[in-house]
């Protein structure tokens, strides 16, 4: 699945992780069996903690986490899970999952085959025995007796088979073992940092030179252009940064405030911006996050439009200004965070910013080289990372699981307060329980796998997206909701709660309409013609022959500018994406200042989050029908440079 994945190697007599063995050691090594990608990490104090009280909330007893966790080097693999995940990695070994489990609101852990096979021989956790056959959520009979929610199951002749839990007072099989490799031999020493560092320097050093080697290339290939790194306040930043500055120097940095930061992170910023000296730019969006919740609603994972406004926008604002002939763009992008990444190209251009020429230096790094080249050269990394933050970015991004949540409203209850309460707004407004809220389930905007996952566990739950949608349009800054849909013969009509052109937008309405190549046949019942027609009277939009999909998507044009002008979220999508001077933003709305030609039509339409956002993922969805409609083929789409 994965086309780049991490080769990790473990030195069985120092006990600690290799990056790169040389060659001569590398038949001493074993390569560790990780999950795809296999992109471990070293574990912080927060997490040591985590897999503290895991252990105890399951064993109670913290004498498994003496013996196989406290005082190793330990690395925390994140593996694919509905909330957050991590395999275990001690002595080289697997030894288990620390896992959150939001339904009972705590981290919890669970023996692999590995970890159950050393306990077991140490005598660290109690065993059931059973008969086949063994499968998952299979009730054991058992007269045990024991503190422990967790046990080891075995067959009769004492081979483990799985793992059996309490659960209301039944055990129950929770996982069956399959890959029943055995547990690798090691020294089982103590490891420090600088144990790790002292035996993994020939191959950072080789990593080092190479990502030098190629900004100094690159930087030659696009000397006329300004050389400028986007820093995010994170580890993978923090180091493609340190390495333009040996490499390059000379440069300036740019940051994201997306206004959704946390406090951390800003003063993280500012500390990284005085250790190096450079130029400090900043892209702020303000507060337009919290005004525009008001016309979209909660953002979803399905459903970013918080993205553009506060993160594209500002940016390209920033950088056209700034280096309006174009800079090279170095970040800290690697191959092992997604798949889209893995299959990135190491120059590119963002469509969105195409003026900058950006890069990556540590493409090709995995998250332990990361780290150990900022233990190496003692680099002032986020602190968050020491409270067990994998990743960090907008504190209350849809994108998040529900742990990390949970560790923002530990550390800033105020943050994750204010957000709160807008989700309690909203929760009330869509008519949603509580479990809403407490299981994320906001995140999701269409009814997706994901979110059907949750609430099948959830009782006399009704996920109905179409009252839902209804909800957030009644609902939002301006209210403006389709109640009603009659396909008559070869003619759409949408009935809508209130008058669909006001006095305040009739005069944009039908600049707009002149810009995007409309003929106004007539002004009152207002008629707009083009491939079909169009008749807006009062509550009512009609179009026609809807036989002609053309016809279809030049209605759906229509609704994005009516939508645009009742609720425009400001944020300046529609100006800076088209032609200089082309197109006017009012307190009313934007509108094109000529008639616009069929490319510069599509970005001034769909650049708008409103359009690309609201109308086609809710509006559309609840005319057609169909939530997935954003999806159909007719659909035009922007090209950007």
């Amino acid at each position: 699945m994965w086309p780049w994945t991490v080769k990790l190697y473990w030195d069985p007599w120092r006990n600690i992780p290799v990056i790169k063995p040389r060659q001569e050691e590398i038949d001493l090594l074993y390569q560790l069996r990780l999950s795809e990608p296999g992109d471990a990490r070293p574990a912080f104090r927060g997490d040591y903690e985590k897999l503290r009280e895991a252990i105890i909330y399951e064993f109670n007893s913290d004498a498994l986490y003496k013996r196989f966790i406290e005082g190793r080097f330990i690395l925390l693999n994140k593996v694919p899970h509905w909330d957050v995940m991590y395999e275990v990695v001690s002595s080289g070994n697997v030894i288990g999952q620390l896992y959150y489990d939001p339904y009972k609101e705590t981290w919890r852990f669970r023996l692999t085959f590995q970890g159950a096979y050393l306990a077991v021989n140490e005598g660290l956790v109690d065993v059931v025995k059973a008969q086949p056959p063994f499968y998952t959520d299979r009730e054991l009979e058992s007269l045990i007796s024991t503190s422990s929610r967790q046990v080891v199951v075995v067959d009769g002749k004492n081979n483990i088979r799985g793992i059996a839990s309490f659960e209301d007072n039944k055990l129950v099989i929770t996982k069956v073992f399959h890959d029943r490799a055995y547990p690798i031999e090691t020294s089982g020493r103590n490891a420090s940092i600088e144990d790790v560092l002292k035996n993994n320097e020939e191959g950072l050093n080789q990593l080092e030179e190479k990502s030098i080697k190629y900004l100094e290339r690159l930087a030659k290939r696009y000397s006329g252009l300004k050389a400028v790194v986007s820093y995010s306040g994170g580890k993978d930043s923090l180091v493609a940064l340190d390495l333009t500055h040996r490499a390059l120097g000379d440069i300036e940095v740019i940051f994201n405030d997306t206004g959704l930061e946390m406090p951390e992170t800003l003063r993280n910023v500012e500390e990284v911006s005085r250790y190096y000296g450079y130029t400090l730019n900043v892209a702020s969006a303000g507060d337009i996050f919290w005004r525009a919740v008001e016309i979209f609603g909660p953002p979803g994972k399905d459903y970013r439009w918080c993205c553009k406004i506060t993160k594209l926008v500002p940016i390209a604002k920033l950088t056209r200004a700034k280096w309006p002939s174009g800079a090279l763009n170095i970040v800290g992008q690697r191959a092992y965070e997604s798949l889209d990444r893995a299959k990135s190209p190491l120059v590119w251009r963002n469509k969105w910013i195409p003026h900058m020429i950006s890069t990556t230096p540590i493409q090709y790094w995995s998250q332990l080289s990361t780290w150990l080249y900022i233990f190496k050269y003692k680099l002032p990394y986020n602190k968050l990372y020491e409270e067990g933050f994998d990743r960090l970015g907008c504190y209350l991004c849809p994108s998040c699981a529900l742990a990390e949540y949970n560790e923002v409203k530990r550390i800033y209850p105020e943050l994750w307060s204010k957000w709160v309460d807008v989700l309690e707004k909203w929760r009330v407004r869509l008519n949603q329980p509580p479990e809403w809220i407490k299981y994320g389930l906001w995140r999701w905007l269409t009814p997706s796998t994901a979110k059907k996952r949750i609430v099948k566990h959830l009782e006399n739950y009704n996920l109905d997206w179409r009252q839902e949608y209804l909800s957030r349009l009644m609902f939002n800054k301006n209210g403006l909701t389709p109640i009603r849909v009659d396909s008559l013969q070869d003619e759409l009509i949408v009935y809508f709660n209130k008058p669909v052109v006001t006095s305040e937008i009739r005069e944009l309405l039908l600049k707009n309409a002149h810009g995007l190549g409309f003929q106004v046949v007539s002004e009152s019942p207002l008629v707009l013609s083009k491939t079909g027609v169009i008749e807006i009277i009062d509550n009512q939009v009609k179009t026609k022959p809807i036989s002609n999909k053309q016809v279809f998507e030049e209605f759906v044009d229509i609704l994005k500018v009516i939508y645009r002008l009742h609720t425009c979220a400001y944020c300046g999508a529609c100006v800076l994406w088209t032609k200089k001077g082309s197109v006017k933003l009012t307190l009313n709305g934007p509108y094109p200042l000529e008639q616009l030609d069929d490319k510069q039509k599509r970005l001034y339409i769909e650049v708008c989050p409103i359009s690309d956002q609201l109308v086609e993922k809710i509006v559309v969805s609840l005319i057609t029908g169909d939530y997935k409609s954003f999806k159909r083929k007719t659909r035009a789409r922007p090209e950007l440079a």
